[in-house]
């Protein structure tokens, strides 16, 4: 019996995975996607938040361009504010999203991706094997969550990333220090505060940099020549970065790792687009709510019995110990494709790689032919953009064709084969 190849299988069921998904599907290619549908968005980000991104520029990627957030606000009745969307209507759009375009998602997990002469082999978590063509691994976040090496022999009962926890309620009366200075680490101790935790803000950098309130009404020209607005945000570099990653993909490779690395870690160099910040609406519920440590480094931390003792340099280089029942990492994402657990040694040395992150083609895929990614993986490549809801149109629509137009030329080359054959036989 002749095995059967299946043409596409798409590992991971958040907003790129779907997305490209979705994309193929409207293309006629077909495929099998595997993985929880927006498990991250309904199980791990905290209740209570708001995306960091505006309405507008949290849609995710369909062909047809009618599943928008505000279009299902609407038909939902749901109240739809562009300026601020929160996590429990994102969701809910997502899950939405993902039934109506994409509703054979396979609620499974892939446990091992090899490669195989004609294509790769699949293993999921029912024990099923699966043969596939071409694989796109859009696994988002997970297994990305980056925490600092002076805290990471912490044992996990007294340290968590920020993006552990769905409910923050388990603090209640806690002393919890949250480390970082970006959206993740500032709404975390907002909503700690909220929750009646004992929270202390640990910052790095000497100040927080807050988005300013938007002002009302049309901008003028000038305004709008000198910010340009864009999904990321406004300003020029952030427009050029949201508007043009294919130009982004051309740039000298040093650049673009500088420019992500650049974004959501540190400020104040040439090459910076978004560094950490605060919505212009968090404000209010941090400063003067939450003690904020600013210029303050961790230096080292240890298990003290139920606690945890931190020593950290302050601004003026000195050094001060502090104590807490909990720290909360808000320390943001570093992709390496070695800490996907379903891909083998044997693949993951064959893979070009830029900063432990996959090298891509101008189509997301990688050194080895047939295996693309999508989303923060891509982010070397294609820039922050990679990072934020926005990327999913243009991460799918490269994908989808570039699969789509081989496929083509595959049955093109398979067509004339036939005939070739067929015209040898009649003579």
């Amino acid at each position: 019996m002749r095995e059967v190849i299946l043409p596409v299988a798409v590992i991971g069921a958040g907003p790129f995975g779907v997305s490209t998904a979705a994309y193929l599907r409207s293309r006629g290619v077909e495929f099998r996607i595997f993985g929880s549908p927006m498990h991250r968005w309904r199980t791990q980000m905290p209740a209570g938040m708001f995306l960091k991104s505006e309405g507008f520029a949290s849609n995710l990627a369909d062909p047809i361009g009618r599943c928008t957030l505000q279009q299902f606000c609407n038909e939902e009745a749901l109240p739809y504010e562009d300026a601020r969307v929160s996590l429990e209507t994102f969701t809910r759009y997502a899950v939405s999203f993902q039934q109506r375009l994409v509703p054979m998602v396979e609620d499974v997990l892939v446990t091992m991706l090899d490669r195989q002469t004609h294509g790769f082999r699949l293993r999921l978590a029912t024990g099923e094997e699966v043969r596939a063509k071409k694989v796109v691994v859009a696994t988002g976040l997970s297994h990305a969550e980056y925490i600092p090496a002076e805290l990471a022999k912490l044992p996990a009962e007294l340290l968590s990333h920020s993006s552990d926890h769905h409910h923050l309620d388990r603090f209640t009366g806690r002393e919890v220090l949250v480390i970082g200075s970006g959206q993740s680490a500032l709404e975390t101790a907002a909503l700690l505060n909220e929750a009646q935790a004992k929270v202390t803000l640990l910052v790095r950098r000497g100040s927080i940099e807050w988005h300013g309130v938007p002002t009302p009404g049309p901008r003028s020209l000038w305004q709008r020549l000198r910010r340009p607005a864009s999904p990321m945000g406004n300003g020029l570099k952030v427009w050029l970065c949201a508007a043009a990653p294919t130009a982004f993909y051309h740039l000298p490779e040093q650049i673009r790792v500088d420019v992500v690395r650049t974004y959501g870690e540190r400020r104040g160099t040439r090459l910076e687009v978004l560094g950490p910040s605060g919505s212009w609406w968090l404000k209010e519920r941090v400063v003067g709510r939450v003690p904020i440590l600013l210029g303050h480094g961790v230096r080292e931390a240890e298990a003290k019995g139920s606690k945890v003792g931190l020593r950290v340099d302050g601004p003026d280089g000195a050094s001060r110990h502090l104590t807490a029942d909990h720290v909360i990492a808000a320390t943001g994402y570093r992709y390496n494709v070695g800490s996907l657990p379903f891909l083998g040694p044997r693949l993951i040395s064959e893979l070009r790689c830029v900063q432990e992150a996959p090298s891509l083609s101008p189509s997301f895929e990688s050194s080895i032919p047939g295996l693309y990614f999508a989303g923060i993986a891509s982010a070397y490549n294609f820039g922050p953009v990679m990072r934020f809801l926005c990327g999913t149109d243009y991460a799918a629509r490269r994908i989808s064709s570039d699969i789509a137009r081989q496929q083509s030329r595959s049955r093109s080359s398979v067509s004339a084969g036939l005939a070739s054959a067929r015209n040898r036989t009649a003579c």
